[in-house]
Formats: C-alpha cells, sequence, structure tokens
C-alpha cells in the first residue's frame, strides 16, 4: 500500500506541474506585453507633451486615441483659471502608429496656421473638425480624424495639407532625438579635431625631418687589381730507353 501511495503522490505532483506551465508561460507573455506598452505610451507622451500643453494631457490624448473613448485636456489662462476640453475622437480606437500619424498630422495642420502651442479647443477642431481660433479669425478645418472617418488614408489627408506623410513622420520620431544627434555631432566633431592634430603632429615631424643634416656619403672603396697568375711551361717529356 506504501509504494502504491507513493507512486499516487508522485502522479499528482506531476499533474500539477503540467497545468502549471501553461499558466506561468502565459503569465511572463503578458507582462512582457505590459511592458512594450508601457514603453510605447511613454515614448508618445514624451514626443507630444509640448504639443498637449503639459505630460497630464499627453497622457490623455494618447490614451484616448488608443481607446477610442472621450478623454480631458486641461488648460489655465492667464488669470489662472482652469479650463477643461471633452473630446471625443471620431472613429475607432487606433494603434500606436496611427496614434502617432494622427498627432504628427494635427501638429503639421495647426502649425500650418501659425498656431505651434495649440489650447485644447484647438486640438479638438484640429482632430474631429469645426472652427479652428486663428491669430487672424475663425478658420473651418476638416479634421485629421474626421477625414480619416470620411475613407481617406493618411497619405492622403497630408497631401491636402500640403505635407509628405513620411517626412512628418520621420520628423515625430527624431525629434526626441536631438540630444542624441548632439552628441553624436560632438563625437564627430572630436573625431576631426583628433584628425587634425595628427595631421600637425605628422607636418611636425616632417619638419622636424627637413632641418636633419644629410648623411655624408663615404668614399668609396678603391679597386683592387686582380692577381694574374703566370703561365707555367708545359713539361716535355722523356723518352723510354
Amino acid at each position: 500500500m506504501t509504494f502504491h501511495r507513493r507512486m499516487l503522490a508522485l502522479s499528482c505532483t506531476a499533474a500539477l506541474a503540467a497545468f502549471g506551465a501553461p499558466f506561468a508561460i502565459a503569465g511572463g507573455s503578458a507582462a512582457a506585453s505590459a511592458t512594450a506598452t508601457s514603453t510605447e505610451t511613454a515614448r508618445l507622451v514624451s514626443r507630444y507633451t509640448d504639443f498637449a500643453g503639459s505630460a497630464s494631457n499627453a497622457a490623455a490624448l494618447v490614451a484616448g486615441l488608443r481607446s477610442g473613448s472621450s478623454f480631458v485636456l486641461s488648460s489655465t489662462d492667464a488669470a489662472g483659471a482652469l479650463t477643461q476640453t471633452t473630446i471625443t475622437p471620431v472613429g475607432k480606437a487606433m494603434g500606436y502608429g496611427e496614434v502617432n500619424i494622427a498627432l504628427s498630422l494635427a501638429a503639421a495642420a495647426l502649425s500650418k496656421q501659425g498656431i505651434t502651442n495649440p489650447t485644447p479647443q484647438q486640438i479638438q477642431a484640429v482632430l474631429d473638425g469645426g472652427t479652428l481660433a486663428t491669430a487672424a479669425g475663425s478658420v473651418p478645418v476638416g479634421g485629421v480624424l474626421a477625414m480619416r472617418q470620411q475613407g481617406q488614408g493618411w497619405g492622403q489627408i497630408a497631401k491636402g495639407l500640403g505635407y509628405n506623410l513620411g517626412d512628418l513622420v520621420s520628423t515625430s520620431e527624431t525629434s526626441n532625438s536631438r540630444a542624441g544627434m548632439q552628441g553624436q555631432a560632438g563625437v564627430r566633431a572630436n573625431v576631426k579635431a583628433t584628425g587634425m592634430t595628427a595631421s600637425a603632429d605628422g607636418a611636425a615631424n616632417a619638419s622636424l625631418h627637413a632641418v636633419l643634416p644629410t648623411r655624408v656619403n663615404l668614399p668609396q672603396r678603391p679597386n683592387i687589381p686582380a692577381v694574374v697568375r703566370p703561365n707555367l711551361p708545359v713539361h716535355i717529356g722523356v723518352g723510354g730507353g
């Protein structure tokens, strides 16, 4: 009986381990996915913080476009009064790439009107369409998300605004890499300076070698006449008797 009980216990342990393994794997995959999602969100929030007016606004903007649900952007006027604007994005939920495209197009459309630090109301207009308040007066805009909802492609929307989609996306993705670009420029400058120093050292060495006295040529050794051995007389053989 003891032997059978031990075998039963071992079988139960193996079965539990087999059932638990898939849950452990699934848990690891979910954690990795959550980390990737958090990284992409943080990247977009950092990229569009200036555009949205604050990091919290950028987070709400990215989350709202990602989920396709309403979100709130806050702003404070010169007197310190707080205003909250609710934006309901037109269309369905979007992936991170589409969120970046939509926001880059919105920023380009506002920049074309001379607006680089938009208010929440201006962001709402350029996304959903409506009337955009500018320094020159109110301007009707179709809205980036509204045009997308009507069936226009992202490239078509960019072309209608007078831009190339690839250039806009590339600019948006590299705008946060200026520090890195400056770092690379510094490295290139150091390399160039090192090369110039090496060239200067080479020139100095060449100059130093130029002022050294020329080595005096030693006289050639005189030619020694060859010794000619005299021809020996031929011996005359003596005949036999």
